[in-house]
């Protein structure tokens, strides 16, 4: 009931803020917490999973390394995996073996994300759509977008782990979308929803009528000025108009004795005199009047292609976290082939065994040397606990940092740096590496150092990792 109240106080919110029913936003989904590892604030800096703790940059942290994903759908989902890891075997086992097929058949991994690389963001796509922030640019976007499904769904046909079958299963390739904005929407239409050529001609008889009209009023004045040339002898008139008094006929004042008894005076000016006739003025006023219902009629048009769009937000929106899986199963892939990787053997029997480990951050930012791999062993029995000693700067803190993060990678459904891997799932990992003093709050490191290992041993279960 909680959970209900809150969610519906967040809707409400969104719906005061954002003046709309935010309809992209259909269901509230509930998670468990038991069914993913606690990755808490603590462990997130000192293993530096998104940002560095010396500048806070993405380079040089774990998700920096990791990321390979080439739609920005992708790379949201891949630190959404990297801050809840999966503590379900069947679950993580799908990842992983959809992760190592796409590792194997290099060809087509390669052909898949070279069609994801051309996709936009359709989550961000979506929402500003429904929201009606979109312009006509954000549907031609979605549009090429769509139109690569169907090339996706074809090369997915030939992988066989159950998640990218599922992916092909459930992916809706959504072609009536597209061929909506196709058929409506110019390729180049302007920035902004109310200037004139964001509607394709062919589209609305109405709109080509209108535009039509205007053409031949413009190519109307030009003919207007070359037969009252003719008809006049003054070869220096002109036809000219200004948002004042519209079509004027403008003669020079060396030829005012030429000028016909019908044209009226309008303006008179240092050298020259401005005229209308009861035919332009007539004319003008079709034409003005087709101009404006003509940037009427597109904005209405607009607006009905976008409302029929949103009505299919859903769709999208089913469409776009497919396609974020699938670039993340195959940015893992790639992660994994550039780097060789090991898929690692996950099960709950208490027994972590990593046979020549790397550091996954580490060993791709030294430069002109070679990581030294090592090997782990630990279990739930007779090595519960491992004191590494050694010297200051002799790799300790990298290798406990080391452990950690090859279990969490093998966790969120990634191979791993080592020769081979085999590894417990965990529910929680404890860090106290690297803890800083705390001097606002009247602690020091030392301070920081015992309440971090108090929280350890009093929260810790026999399915936690600590270091």
């Amino acid at each position: 009931m909680a959970g209900i109240c809150a969610a519906g106080a967040l809707l409400y919110y969104v719906k005061e803020t954002q003046k709309d029913d935010a309809e992209h936003l259909s269901r509230v989904l509930a998670y468990s917490l038991s069914e993913y590892m606690v990755v808490d604030e603590v462990t997130k800096r000192n293993l530096e999973l998104f940002q560095t703790i010396r500048d806070g940059s993405k380079q040089g942290s774990l998700f920096g390394i990791m990321d390979r994903t080439v739609t920005a759908m992708g790379g949201r989902l891949l630190r959404r995996w990297l801050q809840y890891p999966l503590v379900d075997k069947k679950r993580t086992d799908q990842r992983l073996d959809a992760v190592e097929e796409a590792r194997e058949d290099l060809t087509l991994r390669r052909s898949l994300r070279e069609v994801l690389d051309g996709i936009y963001d359709l989550e961000r796509l979506n929402s500003s759509i429904v929201l009606a922030h979109s312009n006509a640019r954000d549907l031609v976007a979605l549009k090429l977008s769509l139109k690569r499904i169907p090339e996706i769904k074809r090369l997915l046909g030939s992988l066989t782990p159950e998640l990218f079958v599922r992916i092909h299963d459930g992916l809706d390739d959504l072609t009536d979308i597209a061929d909506l904005i196709e058929r409506a929407i110019r390729d180049d239409p302007p920035i902004t929803i109310r200037e004139r050529g964001i509607i394709r001609p062919g589209y609305s008889h109405e709109l080509d009528q209108i535009a039509e009209i205007s053409k031949n009023g413009k190519e109307w004045i030009s003919r207007l000025e070359k037969r009252e040339r003719e008809a006049t002898g003054i070869n220096s008139l002109k036809v000219g108009f200004n948002k004042v008094f519209g079509y004027y006929i403008e003669v020079s004042k060396t030829h005012l004795k030429s000028v016909p008894d019908h044209y009226i005076r309008k303006q008179t000016l240092v050298g020259e005199e401005r005229y209308i006739t009861q035919d332009l003025k007539t004319y003008e006023t079709k034409v003005l009047e087709a101009e404006e219902r003509r940037s009427f009629l597109e904005y209405e048009l607009f607006q009905d292609i976008r409302k029929r769009v949103a009505q299919q937000n859903l769709r999208i929106q089913n469409a776009a976290n497919l396609l974020a899986k699938l670039d993340t199963l195959l940015s893992l892939a790639e992660l994994a082939d550039e780097n060789d990787y090991v898929k690692p053997e996950v099960h709950c029997d208490g027994r972590i065994f990593l046979e020549e480990a790397r550091h996954p951050v580490i060993e791709k930012l030294m430069v002109g040397e070679r990581f030294i791999p090592n090997t782990i062993e630990m279990d739930d029995t007779s090595r519960q606990v491992l004191i590494i000693t050694g010297p200051n700067m002799a790799g300790k803190s990298t290798l406990l940092r080391q452990v950690a993060l090859l279990v969490l990678m093998a966790q969120m459904g990634s191979f791993v740096p080592a020769r081979s891997a085999s590894i417990t799932l965990v529910v929680r990992i404890f860090t106290r590496v690297g803890a800083l003093d705390n001097l606002s709050q009247g602690q020091s490191t030392f301070m920081v150092e015992m309440q971090e290992t108090a929280n350890i041993l009093n929260t810790a279960t026999e399915r936690s990792l600590a270091y």
